[in-house]
């Protein structure tokens, strides 16, 4: 028997979408025609085609131009898309709304929500979609449609705010994505604090036996993956440090620690993290520390030539040493005789390293 599938889940008829963004509102349609009668068809086509946010006012403005085209679309055909907008629940909306109106309204909908067992229920979910789903679906009464979505908005808020030291993957999300928006407006002190707690929260919420990025991601399903936002975090630390040495520190405890957490990660994210260690040690001048990192790099992953190429610039082109061209050299030739890609970038080093020596 086919079980069916989660609001949550990608949709069966393979769409990309989620099943409450998808086939749900046709499937209850068919199933309910007087509920179906009730959903307004311009904003069934919207929900549709809007991608899903939790955020849904910084979606618009970040998509304005495509925002006003629609807009203009649907006052052609006699509709305010503003309107129908306002018809979607929203965590913009849920954070507006003291705790005890959200549980009144969860109780208006059939749903007996009880504060002392939501915290027991959450000790034993990582997702609020899932324990709302889990939980709170089965006895909904809801008159319009929409309100299905206040239940999961509403789960996810009671959580952060009845239990904001039990971690849920839509914390994290949120923590990840704010770091984000403050890099957008250039505040990367700020941006790097909350990607630190990012990081923290991330270490919490997921068990030891997890030890690779790509299982924590199946572990914590969030809209920016981990694998990705790690590589971010790394980058970020970097520019940082250019201007404020300290995040140089940062950058090398965080990687050596993404490093130890999930050590059975892609090859191609430790080899990133040990590069980015040894480079950080470098930037703060501990050259010794930085050769010893460059040597194990290379001699644990002796055919990527980015490790001899990090190895090398150290020698030959930046962090305020001596330069030593022949160490330089050496290396960069031991990156001939061992690698298969990427030669294009060997031969410029050394063409730009005997300029140098030419010049010098």
């Amino acid at each position: 028997m086919t079980s069916k599938p989660g609001r949550n889940d990608s949709c069966p008829c393979g769409s990309g979408l989620k099943y409450k963004r998808c086939c749900l509102n046709t499937n209850r349609a068919q199933n309910n025609p007087t509920t179906a009668n009730t959903q307004d068809p311009a904003l069934e086509e919207t929900l549709t085609n809007i991608p899903y946010s939790a955020d849904l006012g910084k979606l618009i403005a970040k998509h304005a131009a495509e925002f006003e085209a629609l807009t203009k679309s649907f006052l052609n055909e006699g509709l305010d898309i503003n309107a129908i907008l306002d018809k979607l629940w929203t965590r913009e909306k849920l954070k507006q709304m003291s705790t005890s109106d959200i549980i009144a309204k969860l109780n208006s909908m059939n749903i007996n929500f009880d504060t002392d067992q939501f915290k027991k229920q959450v000790v034993e979910y990582v997702c609020a979609s899932e324990l709302a789903e889990d939980h709170y679906y089965s006895d909904i009464v809801a008159e319009n449609p929409l309100d299905e979505d206040f239940v999961w908005h509403a789960t996810t808020e009671l959580w952060s705010r009845i239990m904001p030291d039990h971690y849920s993957a839509e914390m994290i999300d949120d923590m990840m994505q704010e770091g984000y928006e403050c890099l957008e407006r250039k505040c990367v002190d700020e941006a790097m604090e909350k990607w630190d707690n990012t990081w923290k929260m991330i270490k919490d919420i997921v068990p030891s036996d997890i030890t690779s990025v790509e299982d924590a991601d199946d572990f914590i399903p969030m809209t920016e993956c981990i694998n990705n936002w790690c590589q971010d975090f790394e980058m970020e630390l970097h520019n940082a440090g250019n201007g404020n040495n300290t995040y140089f520190t940062k950058r090398i405890q965080f990687c050596h620690d993404l490093c130890q957490t999930f050590p059975d990660s892609d090859a191609s994210i430790i080899h990133n993290m040990l590069r980015a260690e040894a480079e950080s040690y470098a930037s703060l001048g501990d050259i010794t520390t930085a050769d010893r990192l460059f040597k194990e790099l290379t001699e644990r992953f002796p055919y990527d030539v980015w490790g001899y190429i990090g190895w090398g610039d150290m020698y030959a082109f930046k962090h305020g040493v001596p330069n030593d061209y022949e160490k330089a050299r050496e290396i960069y030739n031991r990156a001939l005789l061992k690698c298969d890609c990427e030669i294009d970038v060997i031969k410029d080093r050394l063409e730009s390293l005997e300029k140098d020596i030419s010049e010098s």
